[in-house]
């Protein structure tokens, strides 16, 4: 019998089960500078990868085999391509920055303006993405955090408590206050799953894991903190009664049964639907190109004043690159468009506030005791090209934040004749800041009838983590978490 006969066999069986899902670690590094490249695409396969995170760390899940290469991407470098079996997991990878002249990428006669590059970047808008009857797989990154400049809760008025337990009451609302004021306060969310985009007006969403990241002995979010504090005053109150609950000017409820359980951490581990794809299609809106979104307001010339900073490559293809900054006072933003040559496709888009701007104010602060103002507005937003030639979002990050002060006189009123009654002030100032990352990870057409048989579910079951175990994701493409969310754990 020849052995050799065999040896075909031996060869496809090896590369069938070295196509087994694999973890690999790495960094991608500025050659010259040696500073990390945040946003980085690594592929590997066909439509198949991820995206390197703001320290330029990357991680993939994927199957693939020892014969197959990763090809890396940035704007303003050279693309690379290394085989995948030359990598060790924890690889850094260097990447060499690409210079181009202007005139590199003149494909008229002379260089156009950047008004008028604006202007085909406009007409191509129909032809360039695919806007509607979509299908997307996706991951979803909620990073939420709170710091307080400021906490006072204090009791002003107590019939319904015993004079000789307001003193205790007082004492343990301070600290509270003092507790909150030395925390600082950060929650990891992750979602995987799809995404079905009938138009923009019409979207289901289907979440097949969630996690969530947060010591819940710290969450002193706002509510959570009015919470603690009513918490506090219930134990001095006469459970058998109803009350009721007063802040400010408002009546928030009639009736208010006292039942400790009522006021029990939330122990069933579900997210609202509702909420998780309120924010998730916010996120992908940032990205769509329809008429008054985000991005075709920038794209007003009467709004913004636009002027050509140079040329770079991107995927080896010659790109423009565009600023953009208000041209009146109702524009918030500056940033850069990243725009191809050839089919003026904008493949990038970061922008913030400009300076001296800002976002949503409310202040009735003396009236209300309510000041709100939206001081941070940043994002990055990075396309993919299909094989069809549109393009779809790949990568979307919101990061926002605000100042929020609020004061106001919260009540506990006996239902009952005598109508005893407990006051404190409620006094918070602080900052919040929310980032929202957005990686789609595959697109494809939407098939009508998933979309109207599909029935999204009230609620969303995640797995509280203490801290963050990378098992939880494994053989699935996430974006590699920073090193706050690997180093965060719960406080004994």
């Amino acid at each position: 019998m020849n052995p050799l006969r065999f040896l075909p066999f031996f060869i496809f069986l090896f590369l069938c089960l070295s196509a087994s899902a694999q973890s690999l670690r790495g960094t991608i590094l500025d050659k010259d500078t040696g500073e990390a490249i945040p946003y980085a695409t690594v592929q590997i396969g066909l439509g198949k990868g991820t995206i390197a995170n703001e320290e330029g760390v990357f991680g993939l899940n994927l199957n693939y085999t020892a014969t197959d290469s990763l090809l890396i991407s940035s704007m303003g470098y050279k693309q690379k391509r290394i085989l995948a079996s030359s990598l060790t997991d924890g690889v850094i990878i260097y990447m060499v920055p690409s210079t181009i002249e202007l005139s590199e990428v003149l494909l008229r006669n002379r260089m156009p303006t950047a008004e008028e590059i604006i202007r085909e970047v406009r007409a191509a808008l129909p032809t360039n993405y695919a806007a509607e009857e979509q299908k997307y797989q996706m991951f979803y990154r909620a990073t939420n955090y709170m710091n307080f400049n400021d906490l006072e809760v204090e009791i002003k008025k107590a019939t319904a408590i015993p004079k000789s337990q307001v003193a205790k009451a007082s004492k343990q609302l301070d600290s509270l206050a003092k507790a909150i004021m030395a925390s600082r306060l950060i929650e990891f969310q992750d979602y995987s799953g799809s995404i079905l985009l009938k138009d923009k007006d019409s979207s289901k969403i289907v979440i097949d894991r969630a996690t969530k990241l947060i010591d819940s002995r710290k969450d002193f979010s706002l509510d959570n903190v009015q919470e603690k504090a009513q918490n506090i005053i219930l134990q001095y109150l006469d459970t058998t009664l109803t009350y009721k609950l007063k802040t400010g000017l408002f009546k928030i409820e009639d009736s208010l049964n006292f039942d400790q359980d009522d006021f029990d951490n939330d122990k069933k581990l579900v997210f609202g639907n509702k909420e998780v794809k309120s924010s998730l299609l916010r996120t992908l809106k940032t990205s769509q190109w329809f008429e008054f979104s985000f991005l075709d307001k920038i794209l007003n010339t009467d709004s913004y004043r636009f002027s050509l900073d140079g040329a770079s490559y991107f995927q080896d293809n010659p790109i423009y690159v565009v600023s953009f900054r208000p041209r009146r006072s109702k524009s918030k933003f500056s940033g850069k468009l990243y725009i191809s040559s050839y089919d003026f496709a904008v493949l990038k888009a970061d922008y913030a506030f400009s300076e001296g701007k800002e976002g949503k104010k409310f202040n009735m602060k003396l009236l209300l005791g309510v000041k709100f103002v939206e001081n941070k507005n940043e994002g990055t937003i990075l396309y993919k090209q299909n094989p069809g030639g549109t393009y779809h979002p790949y990568y979307i990050k919101r990061d926002f934040g605000n100042y929020v002060y609020l004061s106001r006189p919260l009540k506990f009123i006996e239902n009952s004749e005598e109508r005893e009654k407990v006051i404190f002030d409620f006094t918070f100032e602080g900052e919040g800041r929310e980032k929202k990352e957005l990686l789609i990870l595959s697109s494809g057409p939407l098939d009508m009838m998933e979309f109207t048989k599909l029935e999204e579910p009230k609620t969303i079951p995640y797995t509280l983590l203490e801290q963050y175990e990378a098992s939880v994701w494994e053989n699935s493409q996430i974006i590699e978490p920073l090193e706050e969310m690997k180093n965060f754990k719960v406080s004994n």
